[in-house]
């Protein structure tokens, strides 16, 4: 029973620091989101530019190679068991926000 109660303390306490390190990340991340949200139009032409550059520099060679690694790795996780997870955990994503949003539809109305 000791035992069931010191695991409960240690999964509490990591909760509080999982909770604790996401704050202070938000807290620490509102000063950068704020200057990519003032700038979007220049983040958007920006990543624009450089994927166009990208494209030209680089060689078909290497983007042939960059393809068939990003295939392959797609392929490898299709055929893994983790598919059926990482499916799932989209779904059930998916599916809490539509229900929340539809919640605050309904709240608003």
């Amino acid at each position: 029973m000791t035992s069931l109660r010191s695991a409960k303390a240690k999964i509490q306490s990591a909760e509080n620091d999982l909770l604790g390190a996401r704050a202070r990340l938000k807290r620490d991340s509102l000063p950068i989101l704020a200057a990519i949200e003032r700038r979007r139009v220049t983040w958007i032409l920006a990543g624009g530019f450089a994927g166009g550059f990208a494209l030209s520099w680089l060689s078909p060679r290497i983007w042939a190679r960059f393809g068939a690694a990003a295939g392959a790795g797609a392929a490898l996780i299709a055929r893994s068991m983790v598919a059926p997870m990482i499916a799932g955990a989209i779904m059930g994503r998916k599916t809490v926000n539509t229900e929340a949003t539809a919640s605050e539809t309904q709240t608003m109305h």
